[in-house]
């Protein structure tokens, strides 16, 4: 990670700490970007004393609130949530996302989206995309017993896919999620991919739990770009001057 983008991910992570209210449920999205702004609204809860209430997406971030002696909670204390702050891997113009890249923890993170009033994400300036599936893979998380119909299903669709993996000692390992299901990346070669189409076709095959697809969720994006934050509201364009 370049100081640059460091910079602009604490730029834009300070700034989504500042329009949390008292009182508020905050769920918190991972990633880097999420968890400098769970730290700089850790900041804010000890300084100023805010009563706020956060909604980890994982064990990971989970950890993380606990450490910074945050109130925590989970959906089933709390299902519905004020505003949900999470970062994302691309963003195109129309603020569609794709999530998932690196974190198996994308079905958490929609899930706690779509239970908030305000969902809002932080990115820096590199996650600006003309189309979405530019730098990353569909993430899709699939059921362990499943994966060979997914993946013959997947490939019908004209995807090429695998199975997210690390290695341990030199061996390739599967990836697992916090549910104990695989990741599969997916790629499509084609230009012209319908993602909304393709979100409900995958969704169609058995065993297929969520995507990485964030489609038409985001309330507001909030992007870094050297020592501004540039606000973008739902129904807005990104300009194509912030795209790179």
């Amino acid at each position: 990670m370049s100081l640059e983008v460091k910079r602009e991910k604490q730029l834009v992570a300070r700034y989504a700490s500042s329009l949390i209210r008292d009182g508020e449920v905050v769920g918190l999205g991972s990633g880097t970007t999420a968890a400098m702004f769970a730290r700089e609204l850790a900041k804010r809860i000890e300084s100023e004393g805010l009563k706020v209430i956060v909604i980890p997406s994982s064990i990971p971030m989970k950890l993380l609130a606990l450490s910074l002696k945050m109130s925590v909670a989970s959906l089933d204390e709390y299902p519905v949530v004020d505003v949900d702050i999470d970062g994302a891997d691309e963003v195109d113009r129309r603020l569609n996302l794709l999530k998932g890249g690196s974190y198996g923890v994308f079905t958490n993170e929609k899930v706690l989206a779509a239970s908030s009033k305000r969902f809002l994400v932080i990115v820096d300036h590199t996650k600006l995309v003309k189309r979405l599936h530019t730098k990353f893979p569909i993430p899709v998380e699939v059921i362990r017993e499943a994966r060979e119909l997914v993946f013959r299903r997947i490939s019908k669709l004209g995807g090429e896919v695998k199975l997210r993996a690390y290695k341990i000692n030199g061996e390739e390992v599967p990836l697992m999620t916090e549910r104990g299901n695989f990741i599969a990346e997916v790629w499509f070669r084609q230009v012209d991919v319908d993602f909304g189409e393709l979100d409900r076709e995958f969704k169609g095959i058995p065993g297929v739990v969520e995507t990485g697809l964030f489609l038409d969720m985001a309330d507001a994006v909030y992007v870094g770009i050297g020592e501004k934050v540039e606000v973008f509201n739902r129904g807005v364009e990104i300009p194509e001057q912030f795209i790179g």
